[in-house]
């Protein structure tokens, strides 16, 4: 067992539970005292370890926890949420905590999910790794045998566990034929709020496997995934076509996203006034020799396009890349970013996008943020969360995301309430109106009854997953759906 020692230098070997405070050693007046399980990693409780599982990518809500487990295996996860679940300590998950608005975060102890980071197994059609190995790993560690995730991340430099429990955007790979990250994993290891380690699957404890694929950690936590991998091409190919009217940009868009030899889609917007105000970006996957047809691609399209072609790993780091830079240059850790990302009805999301677009500031955006489109075929859709609109008779369904930033690091509270303020507004209105579901990952304030509403007809199924799996009530508490946590 290693245990870090607090400031002092002393050892922290158990918890009180009437203080509510790690000990350095049984005080002869504990009689409370409760000794820590042993573990092959570390439990942490030094100021330093704790600040830096405080907050989130959002850098908005602050929740400094009271210890930290960095884990050497699932069974360090299980003593640990047992212990836990004991003395009634709430317990939240930490992969590379890319949520913005504290959905992570913990008074209690913080789980930091990236120490279980092994790829067990690599094979032709599956992979079994750590839920703490990043997407950007798997991905390099797959294409060296010519495979692939089906759907990858726009940003790759996330947790596989992290992810799954989100849902799994496909952000630069999938969508238009794959589906969330969700859809494909064919098995799952998970401690549950009992502290019990399950292998579950579809067909192995489903209602397991269904409360946490897309579950936001509220009945357990992910420790190792099987999931599917697919012949991955050596080159990407990508259309850019700039607009500067919404019908027009839409047209080519729905034109685009069903033309079978496009394998990935999505878009950027710009405040009024910019020259593009609208950008889609089409891609097609091929290998050396057997280059897409240009024409095919995006002959007939109201714009001509500009090309860009690179690597298959090249295309995929993009994004990464372009953060990367932002933080040497930028300090993009340090900005604020109250994100708005919500799910929108395929028949919906033109004339959303025509009423939002037009009172958007360079503010709402940032000068290092950005919004973006991405379209799901609602068919590939197969698991019961993330949640998602109600059918429409549109084959498909759209995420947007306004992902705001600061212009400086560092607080800024009126900034933060202006923007939470116009989070709540919008998703207000899209909720009412145009029927959206919120992407829970951004910075939208949500109550017990928004909760509710979230789920519909999921909720009572939902509740009783809670109530088997997590009988304490201890999984993370960061979101609010269940206030009593």
């Amino acid at each position: 067992m290693t245990i870090r020692p607090d400031s002092a230098g002393t050892a922290v070997v158990g918890f009180d539970p009437v203080d509510r405070r790690w000990l350095p050693e049984p005080e002869a007046t504990s009689l409370s005292f409760a000794t820590a399980p042993e573990l092959d990693g570390e439990l942490l409780v030094d100021p330093a370890a704790r600040d830096a599982a405080a907050t989130d990518l959002g850098n908005i809500a602050d929740r400094r926890p009271c210890a930290v487990l960095r884990p050497g295996s699932a069974d360090d996860v299980a003593a640990m949420i047992r212990f836990c679940r004991a003395y009634a300590i709430t317990v939240s998950t930490r992969g590379q905590a890319h949520t913005t608005y504290g959905q992570a975060l913990s008074a209690g102890l913080v789980i930091e999910t990236r120490y279980l980071d092994r790829i067990h197994s690599l094979g032709p059609e599956l992979a079994e790794v750590d839920a703490g190995i990043l997407w950007k790993d798997l991905v390099t560690a797959a294409f060296e045998h010519s495979r692939t995730p089906p759907a990858v991340t726009g940003y790759t430099a996330l947790t596989v566990g992290g992810t799954l429990s989100m849902g799994g955007l496909g952000g630069l790979v999938g969508g238009l034929r794959s589906g969330l990250q969700v859809d494909h994993v064919r098995e799952l290891e998970v401690v549950t709020g009992a502290g019990e380690i399950e292998r579950c699957s579809p067909g192995r404890n489903p209602e397991l496997f269904e409360a946490v694929l897309g579950g936001l950690g509220q009945c357990g936590v992910i420790t190792k995934a099987v999931v599917e991998l697919v012949p991955a091409r050596e080159r990407a190919r990508t259309y850019v076509l700039g607009y500067t009217d919404n019908a027009a940009f839409f047209r080519d868009l729905h034109e685009v996203i069903d033309r079978p030899g496009i394998d990935h889609v999505y878009a950027e917007l710009y405040p009024p006034g910019a020259d593009p105000t609208h950008k889609l970006y089409a891609t097609v996957f091929y290998n050396e020799g057997t280059p897409p047809n240009d024409e095919a691609a995006t002959g007939g399209l109201s714009v001509e396009p500009v090309v860009d072609d690179t690597g298959y790993l090249d295309y995929v780091f993009s994004i990464d890349t372009f953060v990367d830079d932002m933080r040497e240059n930028v300090s993009w850790d340090r900005l604020l970013k109250p994100w708005y990302d919500v799910w929108l009805p395929g028949s919906a999301i033109e004339n959303y996008v025509a009423e939002v677009h037009p009172a958007l500031t360079p503010r709402d955006i940032g000068p290092y943020g950005i919004s973006l489109i991405y379209p799901q075929r609602r068919k590939h859709l197969t698991r019961p969360y993330p949640r998602v609109p109600e059918p429409d008779g549109s084959s498909w369904v759209f995420v947007l995301d306004l992902n705001t930033t600061s212009a400086e690091p560092g607080p800024d509270p009126v900034f933060v309430e202006e923007m939470l303020d116009r989070n709540a507004r919008m998703f207000s209105r899209a909720r009412d109106e145009f029927g959206a579901v919120l992407y829970p990952i951004g910075s939208v304030r949500f109550t017990a009854e928004d909760w509710r509403t979230h789920y519909g007809e999921r909720w009572p199924a939902f509740c009783a997953a809670k109530t088997k799996f997590d009988p304490g009530g201890v999984l993370c508490p960061g979101p609010g759906i269940f206030p009593n946590n």
